[in-house]
């Protein structure tokens, strides 16, 4: 059965990151306490979607994405979908940081399933069967599936129109309906540009 740990906490019990020439180490509520309460709503059962905007390089991804995906990994597993801005960028992230996540995170990677094709670049199956997908904005990405979670990051760079069906979050909020109250949708994005003080 899940057990009933917040995102926070469930991210700093699991998560451990490795960014080669930069930070190593368990992820920490410290290095970025703005981030913890977004991460915790990402649990709510009265809300069906979290949307974040913020300046780029403040830990957004880390908290809202990398640790949704260790806190529900190890403590609310269900189906995942990750959407990143472009096929190449889901690549890289899948490259970057989930296999590095799941290399170096002993939790995570104790879940992962020892089947070979069950770890790939865009999908990446776990021992109690919660699968993840690293998709990008595409109609057959967000049609037709059903997923407890979905994460649409970098949001200001999607197009407005994906193959004709609209616009990328109604089209993920369709994702989750399924689910009831325990699916969530979250999509985050920063500014467009840089606020400038008229005076």
């Amino acid at each position: 059965p899940p057990r009933r740990v917040s995102v926070s906490e469930g991210a700093a019990r699991s998560l451990v990151i490795r960014q080669p020439g930069g930070y190593s180490g368990p992820w920490s509520p410290e290095e970025a306490p703005y981030m913890v309460q977004p991460m915790d709503m990402l649990a709510s059962r009265r809300h069906e979607a979290l949307c974040f905007v913020g300046p780029a390089r403040t830990g957004k991804t880390m908290g809202l994405i990398d640790g949704w995906v260790a806190r529900n990994v190890t403590c609310g597993p269900g189906d995942m979908l990750i959407v990143k801005m472009s096929q190449e960028k889901a690549r890289e992230y899948s490259k970057t940081r989930i296999d590095r996540a799941i290399r170096h995170s002993p939790q995570l990677r104790a879940l992962m399933s020892t089947r070979g094709h069950d770890d790939n670049t865009h999908d990446k199956v776990f021992k109690h069967g919660m699968w993840i997908k690293i998709g990008w904005p595409a109609a057959t990405q967000l049609s037709s599936s059903d997923y407890r979670y979905v994460a649409l990051t970098d949001y200001d760079r999607f197009p407005d129109d994906i193959g004709g069906e609209g616009a990328g979050f109604p089209l993920a909020l369709k994702r989750i309906q399924t689910y009831l109250s325990r699916g969530m949708c979250m999509v985050e994005s920063s500014p467009g540009r840089e606020c400038v003080d008229p005076q």
